[in-house]
């Protein structure tokens, strides 16, 4: 999904959509960020950079299993989990 930032203002709500449409959402609980708090300290830019990566990932199976419970550092497949854990 490509999204001009300069045409189109995507309100909080179709954002929200959009990040629980992706594993990003997944991730976001895994690492304990609650979606309230992932909004108030990332910007418009911040949220659909991590939506594109998290929706070009070639990594989602490692995601899954992780995510299922498998003992895997997110940090060594996730594109978005250095920036991710910022937010902590």
């Amino acid at each position: 999904m490509i999204v001009s930032m300069k045409t189109q203002q995507i309100s909080r709500e179709e954002q929200e959509s959009m990040v629980n449409k992706t594993l990003l959402s997944n991730m976001l609980e895994h690492l304990g960020i609650p979606l309230s708090q992932y909004f108030r300290m990332t910007s418009d830019c911040d949220r659909l950079r991590h939506i594109i990566k998290c929706n070009r990932c070639s990594k989602l199976g490692e995601c899954v299993h992780m995510l299922m419970g498998d003992n895997i550092d997110p940090g060594t497949f996730c594109p978005n989990c250095t920036e991710l854990k910022q937010l902590m």
